[in-house]
């Protein structure tokens, strides 16, 4: 038999990146096509024999290193981390609430779109609390269709808004993961928040409410906070019962004395508000 010989094979890689319109919006198909050659000599005669193999991969927009920005979701998800990460003890978490970037991209559509049409009549305010603390972290904001209750639009994403609140504040809730406390305030209500003011009041959300298992994806939404690199995050100090610990900002605007002009304006329009004899 002749002999033979076979140089190491040389091989360059090429990167097409194509968008497949059927992929979640977190995800691109990236073809590679793989160019090899090889150099050998048979029978006394050299040759050159090359060949190609593309292959398509799907990949998350954060996994793709080349002339990507990174996003804020960097720091909450690794790309190597386990699809099925969960607190020890916990209850089986529905496919369609675990802490993935498909699921989390689907439910801040639902609120962007619920918020476009009802408004924050239909939007809360989510905190999330360690329950041994009096300190209330802003997590994210819930959105829902009309006939849902808030309590069930909670008790159905529970384990993703929990999840989030964990990775968000990972030093001070993420030790206390599966008993991490809820609550909900009016929709955009932060100002008020922050000025203390007393009419806004926490309300306390269960983990389990009858009939939650029941509604639809589509029918709820949840946009989680995300920080900008050195932000601290907006927290709030409340009572067991969800009123404000501290006393209400007033601005400059509220507290200043009414001038001469503006008692004259009140009183003029107080006089007119009084029957006259003739009347």
């Amino acid at each position: 038999m002749p002999s033979q010989e076979v140089n190491n094979p040389q091989h360059s890689t090429t990167f097409n990146t194509t968008r497949d319109r059927h992929s979640p919006s977190s995800m691109q198909m990236i073809k590679i096509t793989c160019i090899y050659s090889v150099a050998f000599v048979f029978g006394g005669i050299s040759s050159t024999w090359a060949f190609t193999c593309p292959t398509s991969v799907a990949l998350r927009n954060n996994e793709l290193t080349t002339n990507l920005q990174g996003s804020k979701w960097d720091s909450l998800i690794a790309e190597d981390e386990e699809d099925d990460l969960s607190f020890n003890g916990g209850p089986p978490v529905p496919r369609d609430m675990k802490y993935n970037m498909f699921n989390i991209d689907r439910q801040r559509n639902n609120y962007e779109s619920m918020k476009a049409v009802g408004g924050k009549d239909l939007v809360n305010d989510v905190y999330a609390r360690d329950p041994e603390s009096d300190t209330f972290w802003f997590v994210g904001k819930v959105a829902r269709v009309s006939d849902v209750p808030v309590e069930k639009v909670l008790a159905r994403q529970w384990p993703l808004i929990e999840e989030h609140a964990a990775r968000l504040r990972n030093a001070e809730l993420y030790p206390k993961w599966g008993s991490i406390e809820l609550w909900i305030a009016p929709g955009d209500s932060e100002m008020d928040v922050a000025y203390n003011r007393p009419h806004i009041q926490f309300l306390q959300m269960s983990r389990d409410v009858e009939g939650a298992s029941s509604v639809r994806n589509v029918e709820i939404g949840f946009a989680g906070e995300l920080y900008d690199e050195g932000e601290e995050g907006f927290r709030t100090t409340r009572t067991s019962d969800g009123k404000p610990m501290k006393a209400e900002i007033k601005s400059e605007e509220e507290k200043r004395q009414p001038s001469e002009a503006e008692m004259d304006e009140l009183m003029e329009m107080l006089s007119n508000q009084v029957p006259s004899e003739d009347d």
